[in-house]
């Protein structure tokens, strides 16, 4: 992919509306809980020091309860807690569980639990302790839970025996296996297998926590928390020793720290980055890592501008998708052009789903008979996210060659979030915007993953007609995969044609590291490192 050079449009305004919404991220305080004798400074247990491996992080979390809150949450709770197990294109991953059964018809799963997994206190892991997070799960959310029930049905859960449970479901249900995948265990025993003693426990802010991955907690600080390796670990002890997560900074403020030593891996997002650390081979060593991720452009169907059918095809059209790849990420090493609402680690993804071609002329016509050019449209995008700035001003600059003029939002993480999914909940925001660019991650495996419940919405948050609705429900319920994957084909094709979602692109996670650091990437979810085991730090 060349690189281009594409002229900013709107400068001042752009200028203003980031500096309106991109705010700077605040620390959140915790209290130092312990602090080991001679454990040294950060900076001296930093840089080349065998068997410790430092990341940077953008915040410090008020408390080490798994969440997905944000990707700080879950990389810092990450060595501490194991999943039961990973999904990818392949197959599965198992961690906590060794097997998961599941019945010709689809309804019945048989969880069989590692007879070798431990929390760090030395209890087993197993069914008591997946009953009770499920407890816990439908008691912090108002009762419903992702494994408790499908389709508003309920879910019937059975204790076979210490190491297995068994699931019934009321239908099949192809994204069970999701929910299942997502789940982080909570000691039961610790606990009293009440799940109402979990919250206001104080218990997550402690050191003496017992945890399922392969560390324990050493310290929390101020600045960082220090994980030990755990030499009872049922997958075998971790090379390294110690991790040490470190409240950094954002941007150039990380790349300097890496460069320093002080941090050992580094994610790059630009082709300028890309080629700068590939002449520095002899120094450092660089991953490709697809990161399962679509980014996509999403028309709001509660916008002011109230875009009609034409209105968006007009929109679709006048996109050059390579331009934009180009202009955003200057290589191809960092992103290919998507063409369909799943990614090419979904096993249903169909890669010859038509995507969309630039037609000036058609876009110009469609603009201007749909009124599109009488409507200022708002575009917001998340000014978090890496290359979301450069993608916004190069589709505003594609918009204005047909005549349609665009206001760019960047906007901070948690207001852009607020703002984008507002009308899930009617909270009044979601007639702020009418464009804006997201991304659905971590969709691999064998069903839809996360677009099911953006296709098959009952509150009609993304426009999708009751025809797409159905298409995905009869994906998720096939009974067979040769019949998930006909009718994945098909939606994949309608959903492009009622151009609610333009999908852009399918990104790759790109880290360097010190030379003396390998082993990045053997872990199948990034950046999270779901395995720990292949980091080595010599």
């Amino acid at each position: 992919m060349k690189r281009r050079i594409v002229a900013v449009l709107c400068a001042v305004s752009m200028a203003a509306a980031l500096a309106a919404g991109c705010g700077d991220k605040e620390a959140n305080d915790t209290k130092k809980t312990e602090t080991t004798e001679g454990s040294g400074s950060q900076g001296e247990e930093s840089g080349g020091n065998p068997g410790v491996f430092v990341q940077a992080v953008n915040y410090m979390p008020t408390s080490l309860q798994p969440s997905t809150a944000s990707d700080d949450q879950t990389t810092v709770t990450r060595p501490i807690y194991d999943s039961l197990f990973a999904e990818t294109r392949d197959g599965r991953e198992y961690y906590l569980a060794d097997s998961l059964e599941i019945s010709e018809d689809g309804k019945t799963y048989t969880l069989h639990f590692n007879d070798k997994a431990t929390w760090s206190d030395g209890e087993p892991i197993g069914a008591d302790d997946f009953l009770f997070s499920v407890e816990y799960g439908a008691l912090s959310s108002g009762g419903r839970s992702s494994v408790k029930t499908v389709n508003n049905k309920e879910v019937t859960l059975t204790k076979k025996d210490d190491k297995t449970i068994e699931f019934v479901l009321p239908e099949p249900f192809g994204t069970y296996t999701m929910a299942l995948a997502r789940m982080t265990l909570l000691p039961a025993h610790v606990f009293d297998n009440d799940p109402s003693k979990v919250d206001d426990s104080g218990y997550f802010n402690s050191a003496d926590m017992v945890t399922s991955g392969a560390y324990t907690v050493k310290e929390i600080n101020e600045d960082s928390i220090v994980y030990e390796a755990r030499d009872d670990y049922y997958r075998g002890a971790p090379s390294v020793k110690q991790v040490i997560m470190k409240t950094i900074g954002q941007g150039s403020t990380k790349q300097i720290a890496f460069e320093n030593n002080e941090i050992n891996y580094l994610r790059i997002t630009t082709a300028d980055e890309v080629e700068k650390y590939k002449g520095q081979s002899d120094k450092y060593n660089m991953y490709t890592v697809s990161e399962a991720r679509l980014n996509y452009l999403q028309v709001n169907p509660y916008g002011p501008a109230d875009l009609s059918e034409n209105a968006r095809k007009a929109i679709f059209l006048a996109l050059d998708q390579d331009e934009i790849l180009e202009a955003a990420y200057g290589s191809d090493e960092l992103v290919s052009p998507a063409n369909s609402v799943l990614t090419p680690d979904q096993s249903l993804y169909d890669p010859d789903c038509k995507g969309f071609e630039q037609d000036l002329e058609e876009a110009k016509k469609l603009a201007e008979s749909s009124g599109l050019t009488d409507k200022p449209l708002v575009y917001i995008y998340n000014a978090d996210r890496p290359n979301m700035e450069e993608v916004a001003v190069v589709i505003q600059q594609q918009l204005a060659a047909i005549g349609v003029e665009v206001n760019v939002e960047g906007v901070e993480s948690s207001a852009f979030f607020q703002r984008f999914f507002a009308m899930l909940y009617k909270s009044g925001q979601e007639n702020t915007w009418d464009l804006g660019t997201n991304g659905w991650d971590s969709e691999r495996g064998p069903h839809l993953g996360q677009s099911y419940t953006y296709l098959n919405n009952s509150s009609d948050a993304w426009g999708w007609s009751e025809e797409i609705k159905q298409l995905a429900v009869k994906v998720n319920s096939a009974a067979t995969e040769d019949d998930a994957k006909a009718a994945a084909k098909e939606l994949q094709t309608k959903a492009n044609e009622e151009y609610w979602e333009y999908p852009l692109t399918y990104t790759n996670y790109i880290m360097i590291s010190q030379k003396y650091v390998t082993g990045l990437d053997g872990s199948s979810i990034i950046p999270e490192f779901n395995d720990y085991l292949p980091i080595e730090v010599k």
